[in-house]
């Protein structure tokens, strides 16, 4: 009986019941989609039952000068060295990842792969340490040499439906492994994601002049991982990492400090390449609470309002017989009924909305209510806590309405809507800080994008070089240069704006190893003229295969002392990265290495053919019969490998998808935020505007125009929209400038941000309110005189 009268009631008020289900449903959308996100964040790679023993073996690099770089890569003696000399620890593995071109022949063809971050090399403690499960085989074909094994999907892509195990695979044209294993796929929920497993002694003969002795010899694409007897001995066992360093640095452990990350801090440490900073989930769960807080604001709002429609009612049922407790429990079954509706709705919205969100945000994202228990849990909670924080309120209100100034129509409405301004001023609040966040992270991301690196971005391609041979490089360069759309070609080992690159100590002349360490550019005489790098003081090196003359940046010779570029030209500068010495022969303008985190750091432009991984090609213009001619002459080089290419500018975007993310997140519920906003805004101005038609009446009737009637109704919700942006101000300048700081460049928070915050919220509260001010004051003044 009560759910009946319940519906009726609702039915009754259908617009109020709408916006009310409407704006809970999105707030609650948005809650379940942010929980989803919280909710995989948190939980990769805790599945692995020894989570709490396992560690990535990190250094940290204490420079002369002050500075500190981390470093999650380490040496490849590291991993065993450890084992052998510390009991504490139980397992120790190595995990190198590497380009692989992978040629698998069948009776028909053969097929070929380039597999860019799916490939690694380990050995068997690898999956000791993790948790995989094995279709066939075991661990310890890792431990053997020219082996390798397969997730299934991976299976599947090589051999199709047959038994893969014996089947063989050649590596990058020369190695053949031999399959000798199958797991099962990984889950979504981690950050290891490898699918092809080649046995750690393979490495050698695809490698052989990799530095395995050598403990200098520090790649980020090459870590180790350990796992403890006890979680409880890690303390202990960093407090022998110094000793560690001195016997096996010597005078250089100083710089090399060592120290074991847990695995829980893999995914959120961005100084060791993590995916995601924890203060970005915590930014997340404020967005998540902002939504239902919202939504409760909402709730709270057009419940009270809609509250005063039915005083009479309540006065009726009090002189009745009704007690207040059975008043107040009825509308909270009100507010239950609505909740339930909302959170149904909210459902449906989350899981249309998760795999467009899942595929913005690169983020595995879906809503999945039978199998997700975790998720039926949030639900349970939200419905309640909503049902309290949203019906409370307006039924402690309903619930204590005096009868007889009920019966008498006497109402106490300033004072109820004081506290409804306060609510509205909140909600606007919240949403305009929003919204001025996510307008500082767009500029920001665009001016990352768009800022003057100190070398050409558009125009240049890049293209995988398999075997750098001076005869296939001549060849390859010689015929690119013939076509009519390109203007350069260079060989390097790493882009001069990359995400990975290497830098050492250097000598200048007969100092001293300087304090700093400088980055260095593998490449050949045409690197500069390709990126548009500007030569300020000598000459480029003379064409040379190996390390002889070289070019530094003005960076360098600021931080060696010296007064102009010119006083450097000709002397000798020893290579740490290559350990030989070359003349300086050019000093060049500054250009960014890697992402705008950090500045400018000193910069050596050196030959070293042998490491020559691509080929920068600089494009007249976007022409696609260009790739095609350029991927004939590579395929007719290296026809037993794949051919790849990427433009350079997408390259350097890709360095700020965190920020991307942030900016889409920030910009998604900005928007929920001003929408739900707006339906209680909608919802509240209707209402206010009914409790006035008289006086609109009466004003038309006297010679008001349309125009200072929409005026006068719509002044109340613009103040308080220009109180939530004076309120909204300081603390969005807060959250900005702290998420700013990561920065070495970026951009300044201006004032016009806030006042185009501000005109953004007048203007969409003016659309808001401006339909029914206007169909009120456009009503017929004769109709509005006998509303009763």
């Amino acid at each position: 009986m009560k759910l009946k009268f319940t519906l009726r009631v609702l039915n009754r008020n259908k617009l109020f019941t709408f916006l009310n289900i409407a704006g809970l449903a999105l707030g609650m959308a948005g809650g379940i989609l942010v929980f989803q996100l919280v909710k995989y964040h948190l939980s990769v790679d805790t599945y692995h039952k020894n989570a709490d023993r396992i560690y990535r073996a990190v250094v940290d690099l204490h420079l002369g000068d002050g500075q500190i770089e981390r470093s999650k890569g380490s040496a490849y003696i590291l991993h065993s060295t450890l084992k052998k000399e510390y009991p504490a620890i139980e397992q120790t593995s190595y995990l190198a990842h590497r380009p692989l071109t992978i040629a698998v022949t069948d009776k028909r063809s053969v097929r070929k792969y380039l597999e860019k971050e799916s490939a690694a090399f380990t050995n068997a403690d690898y999956f000791r340490i993790f948790d995989f499960t094995w279709e066939i085989g075991t661990p310890a074909v890792l431990d053997e040499p020219n082996k390798v094994v397969l997730t299934e999907r991976y299976a599947e892509k090589f051999f199709g439906i047959q038994n893969p195990i014996g089947k063989s695979m050649k590596l990058e044209n020369q190695q053949e492994v031999v399959v000798a294993g199958i797991i099962k796929d990984y889950p979504a929920n981690t950050d290891f994601k490898t699918d092809i497993f080649v046995s750690l002694p393979t490495i050698k003969t695809l490698m052989p002049n990799y530095g395995y002795e050598d403990w200098g010899w520090i790649e980020s694409s090459r870590e180790t991982f350990v796992m403890l007897r006890s979680k409880d001995q890690k303390e202990s066992f960093e407090k022998q990492m110094p000793a560690f360093s001195k016997k096996y640095h010597g005078a250089d452990s100083e710089v090399f400090k060592y120290h074991l990350q847990n695995l829980s801090d893999i995914h959120f440490n961005v100084d060791y390449g993590g995916t995601i900073k924890k203060s970005t989930i915590n930014l997340l769960l404020v967005i998540g609470v902002l939504m239902v807080i919202i939504a409760c604001i909402n709730f709270i709002n057009l419940s009270t309002a809609l509250s005063f429609k039915r005083y009479k009612e309540v006065g009726v049922r009090k002189t009745l017989g009704s007690s207040q407790g059975q008043i107040f429990w009825q509308f909270i079954s009100e507010t239950a009924v609505v909740a339930v509706f909302s959170i149904v709705l909210a459902v449906v919205l989350a899981s249309v909305a998760a795999p467009m969100l899942s595929q913005w945000l690169k983020t595995p994202l879906s809503i999945t209510l039978l199998s997700d228990f975790k998720l039926i849990g949030f639900l349970v909670l939200l419905l309640i806590t909503i049902v309290f924080i949203a019906g409370f309120y307006p039924a402690m209100v309903i619930a204590n309405f005096n009868p007889l100034k009920a019966l008498k129509n006497i109402t106490e409405l300033p004072k109820r809507f004081t506290l409804r301004k306060g609510l509205v001023v909140t909600q606007f609040s919240i949403a305009c800080i929003l919204i001025a966040v996510s307008l500082l992270v767009v500029l920001q991301l665009n001016y990352l994008k768009n800022k003057d690196l100190g070398l050409r971005k558009d125009m240049i391609l890049h293209v995988n070089i398999p075997n750098p041979e001076v005869d296939k490089l001549t060849t390859f360069k010689n015929q690119l240069l013939q076509q009519a759309n390109i203007e350069n070609v260079s060989f390097f080992r790493t882009a001069p704006s990359s995400k990975t690159g290497s830098g050492g100590s250097i000598k200048y002349e007969n100092r001293d190893w300087e304090k700093f360490v400088a980055r260095s550019k593998m490449a050949d005489e045409a690197y500069i003229d390709t990126y548009g790098i500007k030569l300020v003081a000598g000459r480029k090196p003379v064409a040379s295969d190996t390390l002889r003359e070289l070019m530094v940046n003005e960076k360098m010779v600021k931080n060696l002392g010296l007064k102009s570029p010119e006083e450097i030209l000709n002397k000798k500068l020893l290579v740490g990265d290559l350990s030989k010495t070359g003349t300086i022969v050019g000093v060049v303008a500054d250009f960014n290495n890697t992402d705008l985190y950090t500045g400018v750091e000193p910069t050596v432009i050196m030959s070293a053919r042998a490491l020559y991984r691509y080929a920068a090609i600089q494009l007249k213009g976007y022409n696609p019969n260009t790739v095609q001619d350029i991927a004939k002459i590579w395929e007719q080089l290296y026809p037993d490998n794949v051919f790849e290419y990427t433009y350079f500018k997408d390259d350097v975007a890709r360095f700020y998808e965190r920020e991307e993310l942030i900016s889409n997140l920030t910009k998604t519920f900005a928007a929920l935020a001003v929408f739900i906003s707006c339906l209680g805004l909608f919802g509240l101005a209707t209402f206010s505007i009914k409790q006035r038609t008289k006086e609109i009446g009466i004003r038309k009737v006297l010679g008001a125009s349309v125009f200072s009637i929409t005026a006068l109704l719509s002044k109340d919700f613009l103040q308080l929209v220009l109180i939530s942006i004076l309120i909204a101000a300081p603390i969005a300048y807060y959250f900005m400038a702290a998420w700013l700081k990561d920065f070495a460049y970026r951009v300044s928070i201006e004032w016009w941000i806030f006042a185009a915050t501000g005109i953004v919220a007048v203007i969409i509260a003016l659309l808001t309110i401006s339909y029914q001010a206007i169909k009120a004051a456009l009503a017929n003044p004769v109709k509005s005189l006998k509303t009763e």
